[in-house]
C-alpha cells in the first residue's frame, strides 16, 4: 500500500517540549509518510507558500533541534477565518494531504475541528488529530498538558531561588507574577519549592477564587509580622468579586482575541502594599521566560510530548480523526501514564480551571495538588538549606 501525505502546524505559544512533540510526529512519520508537510510559522506560512516536506530534513537534526525551547517550524497565533479554512483546505487538495496533526491549546482544538469539519462537508477525507500543548495546563479531557510540567518546574525553581537570595539579605516583600489569564495551575506549582514553613512561597494567590485587596495587605503585613519578609506568588489573572482583572492593558494593546493582554498585576500590588505598609517592595516578572527557559526542562515532560507526536502518528493512520491525545495517569502508586484519544469536541474552545480540592481557598494550596503535580516536573527540586534555622 502507497504511503499517504500529511501536514502539521503549531498554534498559539510555544513551550520546552514542543519540539518534542514534533520530533516523535517526524520520526514515526519517516515509516508512515511519503511526505510530512509543515509552513513556516504555521497557517501564516501556508498563505505565504513557506513550506516544506519535514522527511527530507536529515533526522539527526531534528533530533538535536527537539531539545530546545520554542518551535522548529514556527507556531501562528491569530484568527482563521472561513475564507483562511478554504484556502487551507485547497492546500491540502493540491498537496493530496490525507492526515492533518495541529499542536496547541484548546483554541487551536477548535481550530482542528472547524477544519476536519469542513472537510467533511466538502466530501473530503482528512484524518485530523490534535497534538496538546500549553503551560497553563487548561486543556479539558487530559490529567495534564506537554510543556506544562516544564513551566512548573520553571516557576517552582526560580520562587525557591528567589528566596534563597531574599532569605540572605532580607528586602522585606518580593511579588512574583506567574502567566495563568484565568487559570492559577502554573502559580500553584511554586508551592513545591516550600519544603518548611519558613521556605517561600508565603501566599500564592490564583484566578480561581475572588481577589479582595485588603485581605491581600493584611496577610502580607502578618507574614512580615511574623517572619520579617515575605516572597509571594501571583498568578497574572487575578480578579475581583466582580470578576474584573485587577490589571489589564487598555487602549489598541490587545492579544490576537482582541482581549486586553495580562500582566503587570506584581507590580501593582508591589505599589500598594508598599504605599499601605510604608515598607519597600520588589515585583518580579519571568513572564514569557516560564515557557522557554530549557534549562529547566522536565524530562518526564520531554519524553510524554514525544510519545504524544508518535501516537498521533499512529493513530492517523489508523483511520482515527476528530479526536486528541490525551495523557491518562494510572491509578497506580508509582506515576505513570498512558495515552487515549478523546473527541476534538470535547477539548475545543474548554477551558479547564483548578478544582476546588486543589485549592480550597484563596492563598491556600492543598496537598492533593502537591502530590498532583510533583511527578510532573522530573527529578525532584533539591531543598533548600541553610546553616540556621528550618532546613539547617
Amino acid at each position: 500500500m502507497s504511503k499517504a501525505n500529511a501536514f502539521i502546524a503549531h498554534g498559539g505559544g510555544p513551550t520546552s517540549v514542543l519540539n518534542a512533540s514534533l520530533f516523535g510526529t517526524v520520526r514515526e512519520g519517516h515509516a508512515r509518510f511519503r511526505r510530512l508537510w509543515a509552513a513556516q510559522g504555521g497557517f501564516a506560512g501556508l498563505f505565504r507558500g513557506d513550506v516544506f516536506d519535514l522527511l527530507r530534513v536529515p533526522l539527526p537534526r531534528i533530533a538535536r533541534l527537539a531539545g530546545q525551547p520554542g518551535s522548529m517550524i514556527g507556531s501562528f497565533r491569530g484568527e482563521v477565518t472561513d475564507a483562511h479554512i478554504e484556502r487551507i483546505l485547497e492546500f491540502f487538495r493540491h498537496r493530496e494531504i490525507q492526515h492533518f496533526f495541529y499542536a496547541g491549546g484548546n483554541g487551536s482544538m477548535g481550530t482542528a475541528l472547524r477544519i476536519s469539519r469542513a472537510a467533511a462537508v466538502q466530501g473530503y477525507a482528512l484524518n485530523t488529530i490534535g497534538i496538546p500543548k500549553t503551560i497553563d495546563n487548561d486543556l479539558c479531557e487530559t490529567d495534564h498538558a506537554p510543556g506544562f510540567g516544564s513551566a512548573a518546574r520553571f516557576v517552582a525553581t526560580a520562587v525557591r531561588e528567589i528566596g534563597l537570595d531574599q532569605r540572605a539579605l532580607p528586602s522585606l516583600v518580593s511579588i512574583i507574577e506567574v502567566m495563568g489569564r484565568n487559570v492559577g495551575w502554573l502559580a500553584a506549582a511554586s508551592i513545591l519549592a516550600r519544603r518548611h514553613d519558613e521556605d517561600p512561597p508565603h501566599f500564592i494567590y490564583v484566578p480561581e477564587h475572588a481577589f479582595n485587596t485588603r485581605e491581600f495587605v493584611d496577610r502580607v503585613d502578618r507574614i512580615l509580622q511574623k517572619r520579617g519578609w515575605a516572597v509571594g506568588v501571583v498568578a497574572e489573572g487575578v480578579r475581583d468579586a466582580a470578576g474584573r482583572m485587577l490589571f489589564a492593558s487598555h487602549g489598541s494593546n490587545l492579544d490576537a482575541k482582541g482581549r486586553p493582554l495580562v500582566g503587570g498585576v506584581a507590580a501593582e500590588l508591589a505599589n500598594l502594599v508598599s504605599a499601605q505598609l510604608k515598607v519597600r517592595v520588589r515585583s518580579e516578572k519571568p513572564g514569557i521566560l516560564c515557557r522557554a527557559f530549557g534549562l529547566c526542562r522536565s524530562s518526564v515532560d520531554a519524553r510524554e510530548a514525544e510519545e504524544i507526536g508518535r501516537f498521533a502518528v499512529k493513530s492517523a493512520v489508523a483511520g482515527k480523526s476528530d479526536a486528541m491525545v490525551a495523557l491518562r495517569r494510572k491509578p497506580t502508586r508509582r506515576y505513570g501514564v498512558e495515552l487515549e484519544l478523546v473527541p476534538l469536541a470535547k477539548v475545543s474552545e474548554c477551558e479547564r480551571v483548578m478544582p476546588r480540592r486543589f485549592v480550597p481557598q484563596q492563598a491556600r494550596i492543598s496537598e492533593e495538588y502537591w502530590k498532583y503535580v510533583s511527578p510532573l516536573i522530573g527529578e525532584p527540586l533539591r531543598p533548600p538549606e541553610h546553616l540556621w534555622g528550618p532546613g539547617s
